[in-house]
């Protein structure tokens, strides 16, 4: 075994390299070894202690038995049964999750729980901007692991998606929210780590609540490698 933890990164076989650079640089900086997964390269036994679900196109509906939406014009069923294998092997090991964007998604549906096919099709209050610079406001829910995390009730962060959850799935319980009431974030309810974000922490890595996160989930990691010797 090796000396550091290992975090498995996924992302498509192509169109994830920025996502993939980013999370690596992130990851690095507390400690663990890194590796990236796609659907043409994956290992279903290989060694690691944590997994990290990147963003990217769309869960295809076929995945979660959905109905086809029009907004939906990319998807990879490949990538999402990669990713879906990697959850049952992280959840039978008791290994740390977290899914960023699609990933929170995918860990959302995984559990059981369903998705808003596209935001814009829904009544909001306020607009919905479609924006990498961090100016969302999210509030984060008391007394959640993500608030032990941060220190904090409220962060600006980015916008990058047209899917959100709806129903959280079993075991899961929301974290945070947005002015619109719109999830943003989720959680395991158990002492595992499990942590979906909507937003993308990986392209602000000059925000401190980015690296807390990252730092979390590095974390996490030691603690599942310190658990496996």
């Amino acid at each position: 075994m090796g000396s550091k933890a290992v975090v498995v990164v996924t992302g498509s076989s192509r169109g994830s390299k920025t996502a993939w650079l980013a999370s690596r640089f992130l990851l690095r900086l507390f400690g663990v070894k890194v590796r990236f997964f796609h659907p043409g390269s994956w290992d279903e036994s290989a060694h690691m202690h944590g997994v990290l679900i990147t963003g990217g196109i769309d869960i295809d509906p076929s995945t979660y038995k959905g109905a086809h939406h029009p907004s939906i014009t990319k998807s990879d069923p490949e990538r999402d049964a990669m990713e879906l294998a990697l959850l049952k092997r992280a959840e039978k090991e008791g290994l740390p999750v977290m899914g960023i964007c699609r990933g929170m998604q995918m860990i959302n549906l995984f559990y059981g729980g369903t998705l808003h096919p596209h935001v814009h099709d829904l009544d909001l209050s306020y607009p919905h901007p479609h924006t990498p610079l961090p100016l969302r406001e999210v509030i984060i829910e008391p007394k959640t692991r993500l608030h032990e995390i941060l220190h904090s009730s409220k962060i600006k962060v980015n916008a990058l998606h047209h899917q959100a959850v709806d129903r959280p799935g079993d075991g899961l319980r929301i974290a945070a929210r947005d002015k619109n009431g719109l999830i943003q974030a989720i959680e395991g309810e158990s002492e595992r780590f499990v942590t979906g974000l909507q937003w993308h922490p990986e392209f602000m890595p000059y925000a401190w609540h980015s690296r807390r996160i990252f730092g979390a989930l590095a974390k996490a990691a030691k603690v599942a490698r310190r658990q496996m010797r």
